[in-house]
């Protein structure tokens, strides 16, 4: 052969060679892209699984919430749901805080808390997508010992707020002995991302990669946004070895797997050839026959590798459409000649007893009905594909439920050569299917199961509980209006009586709705109907009997009733005791003070001495009465607070003030230490200079002669002010700090010289809890002790002065020229007001003894005030000052009310009918002069109605 020729013949084998080359790397670029196409078929059924089955649990979690299912039984729902599972490890939820409710591993769950793991955080804060399945990154669980997933979904309250996440574990060995259930070469690497590049599962694993992430990288950015499946050459993660990569993006859930094989082991044949060929070629330039000889050969085997890989390319497409857990082979007579491995592991008994063996020896016999095998086998012989068969198999490990599903396969000339297909073992399936069943007979109500044509397709054992006379009425098959209706027909609701055809109508409504709940009367039984809807357009009925609770609510509903009675009785009596007391004590008060007034100077200083006996005997038993009104209404819960920010150097100073005197004539030496100007609290500014008086009240009175008391403010943290009051008195023992706040508790002391009722601390004790605040005592013999209150900071910046009440003088008041006209049936009081008011130069006051002469003398005398009491024979007072309030002639008159009504109610009645001021009696008439010169200093163009309250008559807070 000439050299041009050998020249040709080698450029023609170089042709060949490179075409080989290019035909080797395309075929193996269609295998690794078909076989991760598959792999991602199966992962994204698998994940579907998963979030069914978590819905499945989120239905679980809104029906335990609404009908308070005991531990016991979500645990027995939540086993059944994971039994239906073999993706899932295990399931459960959490709550909005990450704490570990409910598991199917526990009946009682350890405490667990993952606020801090990626799936809680994602669904919590919103980047998980809302209702749809989220996969957290692997980790190693230290107890497992090994890498698990976490699949997750978002749970919401009814308004939308979120509620925590039904979870589950996922065991990446699942997925791993899928992948290995295919046959790949020796060094393919098979991975698993999730959308966002993050590696989830990789066979052969390698710990080193699993959960990192190629967000960044071309496979991410470029390649895999370019198509849903494909191919392409890169160098391998963990070994840097030149690699051919399928890629396929499984639908549904974007999840990512790659198949990749190494470039060594996919050219071996075409490397083997080319040797081979250059050995031929070599021999072809000494003898060209024999090298024909070889090339003919050479081109017969790649033809028969060809089929081999289409025939593959065929077998693992089949794989696909029957997507199974093993795969498996039979020949024209269905007997079996190839079975994966992985059946092993998912039944117990090895691939090669089934070699040879038809599916119909291998079943058991009646455990299917004869029409399912019927069907079956006509499959087969009409060599049709068949899906989801479901027979017993029996074995060496015992009877196993399966599931299979196949296609027939053919030669090229039409030929029949078998079936191919996949199984999966479902005996866990079928058991989980008992188990719910068993729950759902176990619930503590009737169950009934509607499909989506509202027919009865299921109902467990307890639905004819409430009235077994209506078994007969629930039949499988008819729908929910015609068993309402037999039900009706039949006496049994007692709600439908007086119009069946509306109510049923309504009925039928509220049932086809869905939501919510509803209750039905059956006889003397009440029953709680809850109804919500299934995925598959029906509807699911609970049915609970609550005769028993809904007769509690009624007694608990009879016996508030009875309480709101009883307090009722009890206001009223209170403020018939405050208004029959109150009325001598105003002239008892009243008289003694003019008496001190003494204007004629006849009193010697004993009978001085003796008045203000009088005066303060009065107080005191007045006092006695307010304390004892205010803790009955604490007690009560009838105190009402103005909780606002008050200024606390003010009330401090204030109450200082009030009791320097005190203070001076027990020969006590009181002293307030600086306190901030501009600090302030969050309380009831009168309620709190109501305890401050009490403790310094306290202080003084129980303290030595030349002692002190000390007032101190301070913070001491945790967003409270502290106002401590210590005394250098006699100290308490501290078997008598226990009972120090107990009312009517005055420790030895009512055998002393020492005034006192025992409610003063009891009574400021409630009132400072009422504010939020606390209360207490140190104390030590012979030295003294230390009562101090804390109550909140306030958060908005106050006048330090603000919420004390000043006592302002009263000039106008006090300079004369006015009328007043005081509308009072009771002589004395008239008596007293007059004495009073002479004291004062120019003042006329006309007296009228009922409410119509009142009202006759306000149209002709035109006072400047009016003082009003409100128990008046005929006509009380709120009817006078209405009438006064039409009448334009008396409507601009400023109208004090002066009585004995002092309970809280009074007041707040008082003062919304329009009362200028509300005094209680007894009177003090440095008060009473505040209201008449605030009265009389009133702009002209102010309306009357505007109420300025003033509850201070000789009360002794």
């Amino acid at each position: 052969m000439s050299a041009a020729g050998i020249a040709v013949l080698l450029l023609s084998f170089a042709f060949d060679q490179w075409r080989d080359y290019r035909e080797e790397l395309a075929q193996a670029e269609r295998s690794v892209r078909t076989s991760a196409t598959l792999l991602a078929e199966h992962t994204a059924r698998s994940f579907e699984a998963a979030e069914s089955a978590l819905k499945a649990v989120a239905r679980v979690h809104d029906d335990a919430d609404r009908h308070t299912y005991s531990d016991a039984t979500i645990h027995r729902l939540l086993k059944a749901i994971h039994g239906g599972s073999p993706v899932l490890r295990s399931i459960g939820w959490v709550n909005a805080d990450g704490d570990r409710l409910m598991s199917s591993l526990f009946a009682d769950p350890p405490p667990l808390n993952v606020a801090d793991q990626e799936q809680f955080l994602a669904l919590r804060d919103g980047d998980g997508r809302p209702g749809r399945l989220y996969v957290a990154a692997p980790v190693r669980s230290r107890l497992l010992d090994g890498w698990i997933l976490s699949v997750s979904l978002r749970l919401d309250k009814p308004d939308g707020r979120f509620d925590g996440i039904a979870g589950g574990v996922v065991d990446p060995e699942y997925f791993a002995r899928v992948f290995r259930g295919i046959e790949f070469g020796q060094h393919d690497v098979v991975t698993l991302f999730r959308g966002d590049g993050t590696i989830l599962v990789r066979e052969p694993m390698d710990e080193m990669l699993l959960g990192t992430s190629l967000a960044g990288r071309p496979f991410m950015t470029e390649i895999v946004p370019s198509a849903p499946a494909g191919a392409f050459h890169a160098y391998g993660l963990s070994d840097q070895e030149r690699r051919v990569i399928g890629y396929a993006v499984a639908p549904g859930s974007g999840m990512i797997v790659t198949v990749a094989a190494r470039h060594d082991e996919i050219l071996a044949i075409f490397w083997n050839g080319l040797a081979a060929g250059g050995t031929r070629m070599g021999l072809i330039v000494l003898a060209l026959a024999l090298g024909t000889w070889l090339l003919v050969r050479q081109t017969r085997r790649r033809e028969q590798l060809a089929i081999e890989l289409r025939f593959s390319e065929a077998r693992f497409r089949d794989f696909a459409a029957s997507s199974g857990d093993w795969f498996w082979e039979t020949d024209a007579e269905h007997r079996f000649v190839w079975i994966s491995d992985s059946i092993e592991s998912a039944t117990g008994v090895v691939a090669s007893w089934h070699i040879g063996r038809s599916r119909v020896e291998l079943a058991a016999p009646g455990q299917v009905t004869s029409e399912a095998w019927a069907a079956h086998l006509a499959d087969l012989r009409e060599h049709r594909p068949f899906r989801d068969f479901e027979y017993i198999r029996r074995g060496p490990t015992g009877d196993r439920w399966l599931r299979v599903s196949g296609v027939p396969v053919f030669r090229d000339d039409g030929g029949f050569m078998g079936f191919r297909g996949s199984g999966r073992d479902i005996t866990e399936l079928r058991r989980a299917e008992q188990r719910l069943h068993d729950a759902v007979e176990s619930l503590p109500a009737g169950f009934l199961l509607f499909d989506a044509d509202d027919r009865l397709v299921y109902t467990n054992g307890h639905r004819t509980d409430v009235m077994p006379e209506l078994a007969d009425q629930y039949r499988i098959g008819d729908t929910f209006e015609q068993i309402l209706r037999r039900c009706v027909a039949a006496g049994a609701i007692t709600d439908a009586v007086s119009d069946p055809d509306g109510w049923i109508a309504r009925r039928v409504e509220q049932h086809l709705s869905a939501k919510g709940s509803t209750t039905v009367r059956f006889g003397g039984r009440v029953v709680e109907v809850v109804e919500r809807p299934t995925s598959d357009g029906g509807i699911m009925v609970l049915r609970f009997d609550i005769t028993a609770l809904e007769q509690a609510r009624e007694a608990a509903q009879a016996a508030h009733d009875a309480a709101d009675e009883a307090n009722r009785a009890k206001s009223e009596f209170l403020s018939s005791m405050s208004h029959e007391l109150r009325t001598p004590l105003n002239a008892i008060i009243g008289f003694g003070q003019i008496l001190k007034i003494d204007r004629e100077k006849r009193l010697n200083p004993d009978q001085q001495q003796y008045c203000d006996h009088i005066v303060k005997s009065g107080g005191h038993l007045l006092s006695l009465v307010d304390e004892v009104l205010d803790l009955a209404g604490v007690e009560a819960g009838r105190l009402r607070l103005s909780l606002e920010p008050v200024g606390i150097a003010g009330v401090v100073r204030e109450a200082v003030r009030t009791m320097q005197p005190v203070a001076s004539g027990a020969a006590v030496h009181l002293h307030k230490l600086p306190a901030p100007a501009d600090l302030a609290v969050r309380a009831d500014a009168q309620r709190l200079r109501q305890v401050l008086l009490n403790l310094l009240s306290n202080a003084i009175k129980y303290n030595r002669p030349d002692g002190t008391v000390t007032v101190k403010v301070e913070e001491p943290g945790a967003g409270v002010v502290r106002i401590s009051v210590t005394d250098t008195g006699a100290g308490i023992s501290e078997e008598n700090r226990k009972q120090l706040f107990v009312p009517f508790q005055r420790l030895g002391a009512e055998f002393t010289h020492v005034e006192g009722t025992g409610i003063g601390l009891a009574l400021s004790k409630r009132l400072v809890e009422a504010m939020d605040g606390r209360i207490g005592v140190t104390s030590e013999l012979g030295t003294g002790s230390t009562f101090w209150i804390e109550v909140p900071v306030s958060s908005v910046p106050n006048n330090a002065d603000e919420g004390v009440i000043a006592h302002l003088a009263s000039p106008l008041a006090a300079a004369g020229g006015y009328s007043v006209l005081y509308i009072e049936d009771n002589p004395l009081n008239v008596s007293l007001m007059a004495y009073l008011l002479e004291t004062l130069p120019d003042v006329t006051m006309y007296a009228a003894p009922s409410g119509q002469i009142g009202l006759d003398l306000a149209r002709a005398q035109k006072p400047e005030v009016i003082v009003l009491d409100l128990n008046l024979p005929e006509m009380d007072g709120f009817e006078v000052l209405e009438r006064l309030r039409r009448d334009p002639e008396t409507a601009t008159i400023p109208v004090i009310a002066l009585t004995a009504s002092a309970m809280p109610n009074d007041v707040r009645r008082g003062m919304a009918a329009g009362f200028f001021r509300y005094l209680t009696k007894p009177l003090k008439f440095d008060e009473f002069l505040a209201g008449v010169d605030a009265a009389l200093s009133r702009p002209a163009a102010t309306h009357p109605d505007r109420p300025i309250e003033g509850r201070g008559t000789g009360i002794g807070r």
